[in-house]
């Protein structure tokens, strides 16, 4: 039988070997680079803005990214219909004035009693400390308050001596704003007369699409454009903070009247904020860098609350000739002061003042 030779491969000089290998390791080194390989953004830009000195800044990185292969992202940007709000670890109490005085005076105990009855029901909440606002108590936790947990507080609220049964609103976790408009509505009513904010509000309080809504500003109303016969009616609302209400709502029509009104998502646009330390208008009063109050009345360093004992007006002074005498107890100031803001004769918080309008809208 013939034996049939195996095909050996041939192998090549050393010499080639080595030049063979020399090639791969330099194999790309040499090739020409693109632009965007070789070139400084810097330098190209302002390469760029000496080439086309009529163009403007946006066109010239438009075209330096098109040479980059740069894309913008495409779509519209989402709108945040909603404010974050405050840290969901509080326990909101509504209670009258005079009961969150009365809690404040004794906040040590009532966090400790708080705590003993949450343990009595083996929940791992525990409330840290208690501050006040004006129509209500904060209770700060140490996370997020369960329903059990809110049902224990209101619980131990209402038995707390001095505040009735009937008195104390259910604890609820905080809540962010959401921002609405309503587009559809005539800015002008068969009456002839234009439509207002009242009428907005009466006609969504009445409404069942509206049952437990919870208005955080009265609506705003004005024209689409200053020759435009349709209204847009800003409306603020408490919403949870992974808007369950924006759900709800948004793109949501109704029947105002004759009419097919719908709701619309829109941007937080609260407007111009009024410093409440100094009562200018263009910045809050978190970041006010004053390190008083003034009044808005007298422009005073007090609050105006405490005008009537620090203002020069309402204060005695016999060295005057003739002696100034005291604002009598439980009278207003007679004097007239002018706004910070316009100098008309209203306090600087007047929501009269054509700043207001202006900044507010």
């Amino acid at each position: 039988m013939e034996r049939i030779p195996l095909s050996i491969p041939k192998q090549l000089p050393r010499k080639q070997v080595e030049k063979r290998l020399e090639q791969k390791k330099t194999k790309g080194k040499n090739l020409a680079k693109s632009y965007a390989q070789v070139s400084s953004p810097a330098n190209d830009i302002l390469k760029l803005r000496d080439a086309f000195p009529a163009l403007p800044n946006k066109k010239i990185i438009e075209i330096h990214n098109a040479s980059l292969n740069i894309t913008q992202p495409k779509g519209k940007k989402k709108i945040s219909i909603t404010t974050k709000g405050p840290s969901r670890k509080q326990a909101i109490v509504p209670l009258l004035s005079q009961h969150v005085n009365s809690i404040m005076n004794n906040t040590g105990l009532h966090v400790n009693f708080i705590n003993s009855l949450l343990k009595g029901i083996k929940s791992t909440l525990r409330a840290e400390f208690i501050r006040p606002t004006t129509k209500s108590i904060i209770i700060t936790t140490n996370n997020i308050p369960a329903p059990s947990d809110l049902s224990v507080i209101e619980r131990y609220i209402k038995f707390i001596e001095g505040i009735g049964l009937n008195e104390v609103t259910v604890p609820r976790l905080p809540q962010s704003k959401l921002y609405l408009k309503i587009i559809g509505i005539p800015y002008l009513q068969p009456s002839g007369l234009a439509i207002t904010s009242e009428d907005i509000a009466n006609y969504l309080k009445n409404s069942d699409l509206f049952e437990g809504t919870t208005m955080a500003a009265r609506p705003r109303v004005i024209k689409a454009s200053l020759k435009s016969d349709i209204a847009i009616i800003w409306i603020d609302i408490w919403d949870s903070q992974n808007g369950s209400k924006a759900k709800t709502l948004i793109n949501h029509s109704f029947n105002f009247g004759r009419y097919i009104a719908t709701f619309r998502g829109t941007s937080m646009n609260p407007g111009v904020p009024q410093c409440h330390n100094y009562w200018k208008w263009g910045h809050t009063t978190f970041l006010c860098k004053a390190h008083g109050s003034k009044c808005q009345k007298c422009r005073g360093p007090h609050k105006i609350e405490n005008h009537r004992d620090f203002a020069w007006c309402c204060k005695a002074n016999f060295k005057l000739n003739p002696p100034h005498l005291e604002t009598k107890q439980g009278e207003p100031c007679p004097y007239t002061f002018k706004c910070i803001n316009c100098k008309g004769d209203h306090t600087a918080d007047d929501t009269k003042c054509p700043f207001w309008k202006h900044c507010f809208n």
